[in-house]
């Protein structure tokens, strides 16, 4: 009996674990603007919106080649009409780099799915290669 409930014990945590561990509906989008300025888009499916007021915190790390001369990562953006302290959609963001390399893009951004009705941090480690 106390094999069968210690299985069961830790039958749960694998299965809420892998439960928390569902893919994050939030990512990043990065698109040359001008020579050096490029925009830092966050893109989310409809039925999700971005929490206007919450800790969100987004880091840059350049690769070797690659320099962040700027950034400016405050989200901003349109007011949901579903939930009015989250955001329908985020504006870019302007990104200032030099060179060429890999950019890791960091963030803890807290968003809701509003057809479960709950609302989650989602951690982001996303890298991209620019040219």
């Amino acid at each position: 009996m106390k094999r069968f409930t210690f299985l069961a014990i830790i039958s749960l945590f694998l299965i809420s674990g892998l439960s928390a561990e569902e893919e994050n509906p939030i990512k990043f989008k990065i698109e040359k603007s001008s020579p050096s300025v490029y925009l830092l888009k966050v893109t989310y499916p409809e039925n999700f919106g971005v929490q206007k007021e919450a800790p969100h915190r987004i880091l840059l790390n350049a690769g070797s080649g690659l320099k962040v001369v700027s950034a400016d990562l405050k989200l901003k953006g349109k007011v949901s009409t579903r939930k009015k302290e989250y955001f329908e959609s985020v504006e870019p963001m302007q990104v200032k780099l030099e060179g060429k390399g890999e950019l890791e893009i960091h963030a803890k951004i807290f968003y809701c799915d509003y057809n479960r009705n709950i609302c989650i941090p989602g951690k982001i480690l996303q890298k991209e290669i620019i040219q």
